[in-house]
């Protein structure tokens, strides 16, 4: 009888070993895990595929739209060239944001804000090109600027104490020579800068004192 038992118990060990050793399997015989993982990898590279797909067509509408943009002849930078820029203006440059830089040298006295002649005739000038065309509703900016160089005249310091106040009096003067010129006030948005926002790259001081105009958007 033992030895009986013990032939039969030696299929059920070894039967036991064989179950024990292997991991869950999948229909295939496979191992479950791997197979879970390989469909994983699988969704992960089809949704990579869809999403540079995407990409690419995105950067497609791009490139159409401002080829588009470009073609038309009244964009809004051709527009902005025509009624502000337009043929030169004496005493303004480009501010390179689609405006002009008035320079202060030519439109105002050395530590004043009242304008010269020049530079009311000027201001004129701009006045006209901003009532025409397609922006002649939109919103005018007038920022003035300084150099760097502190308010050290008696008489200039009495009357505008630092660089913020000339440069906030010499905008207010070209906000004002606007209005009389034909602008509507309620378009005009003044600001000043003081010494604060130089030109980019502008080593000259003369080229730091401006009072910039531009268009804007909104209120």
């Amino acid at each position: 009888m033992r030895v009986a038992r013990s032939v039969l118990l030696i299929p059920l060990i070894a039967a036991f070993a064989v179950t024990g050793c292997h991991t869950r399997t999948g229909s295939g015989g496979g191992n479950v895990e791997q197979e879970e993982a390989a469909n994983e990898r699988d969704r992960l590279s089809a949704e990579n595929g869809q999403l540079r797909a995407e990409n690419a067509g995105l950067k497609t509408d791009l490139a159409n739209a401002r080829n588009q943009l470009a073609a038309k002849p009244d964009s809004v930078g051709t527009q902005l060239n025509k009624i502000i820029n337009g043929p030169e203006i004496e005493g303004t440059t480009s501010n390179g944001r689609g405006g002009l830089a008035l320079d202060e040298d030519f439109a105002f006295a050395k530590g004043s804000a009242d304008l010269s002649p020049e530079g009311k005739k000027t201001i004129e000038k701009i006045a006209a090109r901003l009532n025409e065309g397609e922006y002649k509703g939109a919103k005018v900016i007038v920022e003035g600027h300084t150099d760097d160089t502190p308010v050290s005249r008696a008489s200039t310091k009495e009357k505008y104490t630092d660089n913020w106040g000339l440069s906030g009096a010499r905008a207010a003067a070209v906000t004002r020579a606007l209005q009389v010129a034909g602008l509507d006030a309620h378009r005009i948005h003044g600001a000043f800068r003081g010494e604060y926002a130089p030109r980019p790259g502008a080593n000259d001081k003369a080229k730091n004192r401006r009072v910039e105009i531009y268009l804007g958007s909104g209120d």
